[in-house]
């Protein structure tokens, strides 16, 4: 069963933003992603499916502005930033770990 990590007020994520959020008792010490695009509110784990870094250390460098995609900040792999399917280097094919989320009166709660 999936346990909420965070709890974001859905104001402080407006379109086209990234948050990042931090996963309590995670020994990895890996983050979570959470953006909001036309479509919803989408959640990654902030990992590449090719090496396991993290894909970013800023949320405000993760997406490309120009493309709208999800890039890794070590080998520039691009990433569909609703279905985190690896459209472009290393990891072609591969697709990031998905964060639940969950946009519900006014809030939105994380949860692995």
């Amino acid at each position: 069963m999936a346990r909420e990590v965070a709890r974001i007020e859905s104001s402080s994520l407006p379109l086209g933003d990234v948050m990042m959020v931090e996963i309590p008792e995670n020994e990895d010490k890996l983050t979570a992603l959470v953006l909001r695009t036309n479509t919803g509110v989408y959640g990654w784990l902030n990992a590449c499916p090719h090496d396991g870094r993290s894909l970013c250390q800023d949320p405000v460098y993760l997406l490309n502005r120009k493309t709208g995609l999800i890039q890794c900040m070590h080998h520039q792999a691009t990433f569909d930033p609703e279905s985190g399917v690896c459209d472009d280097g290393p990891c072609v094919g591969g697709k990031l770990r998905e964060v639940k989320t969950i946009e519900k009166d006014g809030q939105i709660a994380v949860l692995l």
